[in-house]
């Protein structure tokens, strides 16, 4: 079983790239052997590619969609409907502005892919994906021509 995690900007237009990224998680599944997908559903990006995975489960039921959680939930946590279950991934208790960063690190080291939707140089989608690519994981780009 492999694993595929996404990071993408909070405020994207990712409607253009649905082909694409169809395209893209399509081929990790049935050529990757993937069946576990993570999204922090914490912008446009996340919560898109969370929506795709959900369509595609009807076509590929072996495959897993989980919520990476950032912070411990609270009594009225409610999982998004695309998801199948949560994860929470920090081992220790670390300041709130740096629980999404951490979490992305940690969602990096456990993923065997990541899919990128990540236009410019700046911000925590970036920050992920240079941490990743620090680690020689596969990094996918939906956005043409872009590299870490």
């Amino acid at each position: 079983m492999f694993s595929c995690v996404f990071f993408g900007h909070r405020n994207m237009n990712v409607e253009p790239y649905r082909e694409k990224l169809l395209h893209i998680i399509t081929e990790l599944i049935e050529n990757n052997g993937v069946t576990q997908f993570y999204s922090g559903c914490r912008g446009s990006f996340d919560i898109y590619c969370s929506s795709l995975i959900h369509e595609l489960k009807v076509r590929y039921p072996q495959i897993k969609n989980s919520m990476a959680l950032a912070y411990l939930p609270d009594y009225a946590f409610r999982l998004p409907k695309y998801f199948d279950d949560s994860i929470y991934l920090l081992e220790r208790q670390v300041p709130k502005r740096l629980a999404i960063i951490e979490t992305n690190k940690r969602l990096a080291d456990r993923a065997d892919y990541i899919v990128a939707g990540v236009m410019n140089h700046g911000g925590g989608a970036y920050a992920a994906i240079e941490y990743a690519h620090k680690r020689k994981k596969p990094i996918i780009s939906v956005i043409d021509g872009w590299e870490v």
